[in-house]
């Protein structure tokens, strides 16, 4: 086989199915069979001509499960894996400190490489995960998605008893919501679109109109969208020193976000998570892809959270604390 048809970039808004070289195995890299592969916003991104990097005849997807086209180390052919599709340098400050997520130089399986809304793609020894050898491939496909939740989620300090919302009800503003029900917060979500209402509403989700509905506010507030129409809006779903967390990619560019009541009217803590791979000057940086790095929601720092917590609202609070514990962020790569 040398041609396989795969879902190809073309340039400005045109995405088409055309047949192109299969890719070959080479030294670091191993040649894997795609199984289930998801589309993403990132993907969208692309395809509307908005990804920084991607150039035209790039072929999309980075969200998959596959199985080993040839041998890897002990595991056989046809073994299933999931592989994390972010390629850092190896060489820079933050790869050698063991933060390749924030590689200076990262790169990404589906926007720098051919990815795998196709049926073979090649992929990174390094990035590689075994999977079990009975694993349910279409659940499989989910990792990466699921791991982008679990880094919003940890990453926000939400804590036993909080109070959440989540801004967008697409898969990832979903998977947001039932692991910070998981992890014990009352979970409110908003979304126009009928349709993820309801589907939101099956998964037992509560669904809330405007910010008045939370009355003082949300502990941790969840920006799933990357819609600009939310980006004015998201402080007013907070309540006072309340923890936002951007989670959805946005288009490139400025969005109106009022800096003035974040200096003046409230004392907030912003923290960027997941990304695509694309950034103004070529550095969005990906840092959902932390299988490895996200501890699961049920350890006990989830509950040693919530003590904190408590002991922080009870302690006077310095004029600029909300400033001091602020993190710079990164933000999107992939997605």
């Amino acid at each position: 086989m040398t041609e396989q048809n795969a879902l190809v970039w073309e340039g400005g808004q045109v995405v088409k199915v055309r047949p192109v070289p299969v890719p070959e195995s080479r030294s670091g890299w191993v040649a894997v069979d795609i199984a289930y592969a998801g589309i993403c916003g990132s993907d969208l991104h692309v395809a509307a001509g908005e990804h920084i990097r991607a150039q035209p005849g790039t072929i999309l997807g980075h969200e998959f499960v596959r199985r080993l086209a040839e041998p890897y180390q002990d595991l056989l052919v046809g073994h299933p894996v999931f592989v994390n599709p972010m390629v850092h340098c190896g060489g820079c400050q933050a790869c050698l400190a063991g933060r390749t997520n924030v590689c200076r130089a990262l790169t990404a399986v589906g926007v720098d490489y051919p990815g795998a809304i196709a049926p073979r793609t090649v992929v990174p020894d390094y990035g590689i995960y075994p999977l079990p050898a009975d694993i349910d491939l279409v659940a499989g496909a989910l990792i990466e998605p699921v791991a982008v939740a679990v880094r919003a989620v940890r990453r926000s300090g939400l804590a036993l008893g909080d109070r959440a919302h989540v801004i967008g009800g697409g898969p990832v503003g979903c998977l947001v919501a039932l692991l910070s029900t998981a992890a014990g917060a009352t979970v409110t979500m908003s979304e126009p679109s009928q349709a993820r209402r309801r589907y939101a509403t099956d998964l037992g989700l509560t669904i809330v109109e405007c910010p008045a509905d939370l009355d003082q506010g949300a502990d941790v507030v969840f920006d799933a969208s990357g819609h600009s129409s939310v980006a004015g809006e998201l402080l007013r779903w907070l309540r006072t020193a309340g923890t936002a967390v951007i989670v959805g990619a946005y288009s490139p560019g400025l969005h109106g976000v009022d800096l003035l009541s974040v200096m003046f009217c409230r004392d907030h803590d912003h923290r960027h998570t997941h990304l695509s791979a694309q950034r103004h000057r070529g550095r969005y940086r990906a840092s959902h892809y932390r299988q490895g790095r996200c501890p699961p929601l049920d350890q006990p720092d989830f509950s040693a959270r919530a003590s904190r917590r408590r002991d922080r609202q009870l302690a006077p609070r310095r004029r600029n604390e909300g400033v001091d514990r602020a993190h710079p962020g990164t933000s999107n790569g992939i997605r």
